[in-house]
């Protein structure tokens, strides 16, 4: 199964083989530009979490991967997309997981209010990939755009 998702500034292909392919880009927002491609092969995906938005209905698919041979320090790949492709994105997602036996795809991250698992905690030792209640999204959005603010 090949499948494309087009995100914000973001887009993720997979072949159906080999590989997961993220593309970014710096300039208008507009993946596959100037910008970057980060190459996962599916076996190295540790978990997979999905935060439904309230606000306007897009999907935050948020990937952790960890390379072969490497102990640790996690890779993580972030995605949001549209109302209109949400739900195909989590069906992919749903997919992706069970075919490539990925052990934690994180259902209750559907749930924006929803907090982290005692079991995710715990599992997330890297701070980087560590999930957060919805209070600490919401300080970090705040502290952010005050910084965004402040260098206008």
């Amino acid at each position: 199964m090949s499948f494309r998702l087009q995100g914000d500034g973001v887009r993720l292909d997979f072949d159906g083989r080999r590989w997961l392919v993220f593309s970014w880009s710096r300039r208008d927002g507009v993946a596959g530009g100037v910008g970057g491609r980060l190459y996962v092969e599916p076996a190295c995906c540790l978990s997979v979490a999905g935060r439904l938005s309230d606000h306007d209905g897009s999907l935050r698919l948020t990937f952790r991967f960890r390379p072969s041979g490497v102990s640790a320090g996690d890779v993580v790949a972030e995605l949001v997309v549209g109302a209109d492709q949400a739900e195909p994105a989590w069906q992919f997602t749903q997919w992706f997981a069970h075919t490539y036996r990925v052990e934690d795809v994180s259902a209750s991250w559907w749930d924006d209010d929803a907090e982290p698992s005692a079991g995710e905690r715990e599992r997330s030792r890297d701070w980087l990939g560590a999930p957060v209640s919805p209070a600490t999204r919401d300080l970090f959005r705040s502290v952010m755009a005050r910084l965004t603010v402040a260098d206008s």
